[in-house]
């Protein structure tokens, strides 16, 4: 998700189109999750798709705003004010570890920092899921303050499965489990007329459209088990 944009208050396609990636994400977490961390958390969107009474749910925010944002609208999540490149927990604590619209914003240097320690804090045979822009042609706007060219929504990397998994820390093998390119065509299934099918037949049309090549998918979600 963009910094600029708040999925709370969207509506129409622009809504769809949140809800079925947060579904996406849910259906990446494997049944027996007992602790989930969702690093770069914004205002807690998608980490209340996450929320379950078996669950314990950590939500990384270093916006403040977006953390109070979060902490309004989704109860039973343990928020922190922090960075991806400081996470202070235990090794091996968490069964799945989300970053989701994160590493597009980051700078390569906290890029690595930040999986290394996604990495520490991740137990092994755990989920990593991780969602991005999907080779996002990144536009330079000018800058009101500075008047120098400035990437539009703080995007500084475009991403894709092959850029994405060669971030990430060398010294594990992290095994691609699941990818899912969505939404393929946002003007269609992502319009109202489809926001009531289940997820299941969804995604299938959403592959189908896939296919006619017409558009490569908005976003990526990768689904990576560390071993």
């Amino acid at each position: 998700m963009s910094i600029s944009q708040n999925a709370w208050d969207l509506d129409g396609m622009l809504l769809n189109r949140q809800k079925r990636r947060s579904e996406l994400v849910r259906k990446c977490i494997p049944s027996s999750t007992k602790r989930i961390i969702d690093i770069g958390c914004a205002e807690g969107f998608t980490t209340k798709y996450m929320i379950d009474k078996d669950k314990f749910v950590v939500g990384i925010e270093l916006n403040f705003d977006n953390l109070r944002t979060a902490k309004q609208k989704v109860k039973g999540v343990f928020y922190i004010n922090g960075s991806i490149d400081f996470l202070p927990f235990l090794n091996n604590y968490f069964d799945v570890a989300t970053i989701l619209e994160v590493l597009e914003h980051l700078p390569t240097e906290l890029q690595t920092k930040g999986l290394q320690e996604t990495n520490r804090v991740l137990k092994f045979q755990g989920a990593l899921i991780i969602s991005v822009p999907y080779k996002e042609q990144i536009t330079l706007t000018k800058c009101i303050h500075c008047d120098k060219d400035t990437p539009l929504y703080g995007h500084l990397h475009t991403l894709d499965e092959n850029k994405v998994e060669a971030l990430l820390p060398p010294e594990y093998s992290f095994q691609l489990k699941e990818k899912f390119n969505i939404p393929h065509m946002v003007y269609i299934s992502c319009s109202n007329l489809f926001k009531y099918l289940p997820l299941s037949i969804w995604l299938k049309l959403n592959n189908l459209l896939g296919k006619t090549n017409l558009l490569r998918g908005y976003w990526i979600i990768l689904k990576y088990i560390k071993n």
